[in-house]
């Protein structure tokens, strides 16, 4: 096997991949099956009419940053139930980023009173998103496991755009219950756009019906591009920096050239630095983001 062969089956479709037999462009698109959703049955869990729904290394990646996120925090809290002031690196490290995200993004956009209702979700959104971007800056391996086949995980889960719909519908969510939770259901509406005061005459009132019925189309298109604007950010910015690596693997296996490899794996190395920064980044813009969002809303004022 050679080593074409070797990283086609490790990063690319796994047993199911015969390299000998593609051709240049189809070894080069194997490649990014890395960030490509692998389904671990062909049967769907589930079926509702023409929709078929199935369990993928994607979904078993959003199931582990879950499971790490209670595990992680279910025992800081055990811990700090024993013991007042923080141990360890650990403990350290995740109570400054609980307290960052807490009083330097919540709190400091929202105020402490609406704030800490929503301080829980926050904090979820953040740790979720970071945990699941960095899982996808490991390398996708195909394990033969029983039951689901060939495991395909580690995998970039924030790299498929129904992943991060699925995050910014949980934002516009809140941003609307909150909404109307504050301000009542047919105020949040009103109150989408500006007062417009033109004066008692029939002209002025005529000229404000008719900004009125410039501004509210506007508004209401607005207040769903948020969860758009969400869900394209974060998926576009999670899968540039992953197509650029394997790219740049995908190249240097093509070629066989043991110069462009030790220019390909040193740029590499120096990528993946960055992808861990842009993956705390990532995270925070998009909680960061969603704090804006639904601040708006129970802040009519501002």
């Amino acid at each position: 096997m050679n080593l074409m062969t070797s990283f086609l089956l490790a990063f690319g479709g796994g047993g199911d991949v015969d390299a000998s037999q593609l051709s240049t462009s189809e070894k080069m698109t194997s490649i990014y099956h890395h960030l490509t959703a692998y389904r671990y049955s062909e049967d769907p869990f589930l079926s509702v009419g023409p929709l078929k729904f199935y369990f993928t290394n994607h979904h078993l990646a959003i199931l582990l940053s879950a499971f790490f996120v209670v595990v992680a925090f279910g025992w800081l809290g055990w811990c700090r139930k024993r013991n007042l002031a923080p141990l360890g690196a650990l403990q350290n490290m995740l109570e400054a980023l609980v307290i960052f995200v807490r009083d330097d993004m919540v709190y400091a956009n929202m105020g402490k009173e609406h704030g800490r209702k929503f301080v829980h979700l926050f904090l979820t959104q953040f740790f979720c998103i970071l945990i699941m971007n960095l899982m996808g800056i490991l390398p996708n391996f195909a394990f033969d496991v029983p039951v689901l086949r060939s495991l395909h995980l580690p995998t970039t889960a924030t790299a498929n755009l129904a992943v991060t719909g699925g995050l910014a519908l949980v934002t516009l969510t809140y941003i609307l219950f909150a909404g109307f939770k504050e301000q009542g259901f047919f105020h949040f509406w009103k109150g989408l756009a500006p007062p417009v005061d033109l004066g008692d005459g029939a002209g002025m009132k005529l000229m404000k019906v008719a900004i009125l019925g410039i501004l509210y189309p506007i508004e209401i298109f607005g207040l769903f591009i948020k969860p758009i604007a969400l869900t394209i950010r974060l998926f576009a910015n999670m899968t540039g920096g992953h197509l650029a690596m394997l790219t740049v693997y995908g190249l240097i296996y093509l070629f066989q050239s043991y110069p462009l490899a030790g220019v390909g794996v040193a740029f590499n190395v120096f990528l993946t630095f960055l992808e861990v920064l842009v993956a705390f980044i990532q995270a925070y813009i998009f909680t960061y983001l969603s704090i804006i969002f639904i601040g708006a809303s129970v802040h009519p004022e501002h």
